[in-house]
């Protein structure tokens, strides 16, 4: 509920600020016209048309020496004495001038005309002191919120360092265990490695990428791993997308992929298999990847895929950065079957 009223109190605020000058305009014209309603009314209540554009003047004088001079000054307590004197000035020229208009018969109510135009003065005083404690709300608003901003790009910055090299790593420790077996395909999974490599450092140049590219990516180092693991694990991958071009941060899924070999690597037997599915239907992306968990032994576990874990917690806090409210992720450890599943509005 807090949260509700302060974004709507932060629209309210900023549909201000932004039509500053059509709120100075309708304060006006109402300041203006007020006295003309007046005289209207079953009292008679007297207007005249120089005396009224008078006051309007004097009052604009207070109201924007008020606003532009006397608040924007960081020494205001110092300028009160001022301020004051400067309002009682200006109240006896109003008087002077509109006693004038008249031919000086207001003289026997000076002090009572004074007091008038000082406690209007207030009022104009305290209108400009709320609307510009509105635009220091705003400004400071805003410059929170710059801060923020800057501080998850920076926070992004550091997790894409983190991921990079993490990727890089695992990916070359694909292709030596295969390059050790002088398996033929090498020279195709090094062509696919030096794609990879083009991919990340495109990818962290980029805070979003198309949806193909970022999948194309997948299928390479899906191949990779798959090739080092055939005689052990089948993966199977599945893809129903509407739009390709659609955006999305990049190597979001990866470190949830690779946390499924982390274990297939090591598990105990034969014809274990991997199901990754991609769906992008109606602006909803979901991702959706399960592995055989459980019969593996740790102490065959690659000393690399050991020290891999930093992958699935930095995904996790990307996801809460850049798609905050929009994204559900479930991840299921069940006794025979890890399980990711991944929904993000994009």
């Amino acid at each position: 509920m807090k949260i509700g009223k302060s974004k709507e109190q932060s629209s309210i605020f900023i549909r201000l600020i932004k039509n500053e000058p059509v709120v100075h305009a309708l304060f006006w014209s109402i300041y203006f016209v007020f006295p003309i309603l007046k005289s209207l009314g079953p009292n008679n209540y007297p207007f005249n048309l120089y005396s009224q554009l008078n006051d309007l003047f004097f009052g604009m004088a207070v109201f924007y020496i008020s606003y532009l001079v006397f608040l924007p000054s960081k020494r205001g307590s110092l300028q009160i004495p001022i301020l004051l004197m400067s309002f009682c000035l200006l109240a006896y020229a109003d008087f002077k001038i509109h006693d004038w208009l008249f031919g000086g018969t207001h003289k026997e109510v000076f002090f009572i005309y004074i007091f008038s135009y000082v406690t209007t003065y207030g009022l104009l005083f305290l209108f400009a002191y709320a609307l510009f404690s509105i635009k220091e709300i705003y400004k400071k608003q805003r410059a929170l919120e710059v801060a923020n901003r800057e501080k998850k790009m920076a926070e992004l910055r550091g997790l894409k360092a983190q991921i990079n090299p993490h990727f890089l790593f695992n990916t070359l420790n694909a292709i030596y265990s295969i390059a050790l077996k002088k398996d033929d395909r090498t020279a195709d999974l090094i062509m696919k490695l030096s794609d990879n490599f083009r991919y990340i450092l495109f990818a962290e140049q980029e805070d979003y990428v198309s949806l193909k590219n970022e999948i194309d990516y997948m299928k390479d180092y899906v191949s990779l791993q798959s090739a080092r693991l055939a005689d052990k694990l089948e993966a199977i991958m599945t893809f129903d997308v509407e739009d390709s071009g659609k955006p999305i941060a990049p190597l979001l899924m990866m470190p949830f992929i690779e946390n499924a070999f982390k274990y297939s690597s090591s598990l105990r037997g034969k014809g274990h298999k991997m199901t990754i599915k991609v769906s992008l239907k109606e602006g909803q992306f979901n991702f959706y990847c399960s592995n055989p968990f459980g019969d593996f032994n740790t102490e065959g576990m690659d000393h690399q895929w050991q020290s891999s874990g930093i992958g699935i917690s930095n995904a996790k806090r990307r996801l809460e950065t850049l798609y905050p409210n929009r994204h559900n992720l479930r991840i299921q450890n069940n006794l025979d079957t890890f399980i990711v599943d991944l929904t993000i509005t994009l």
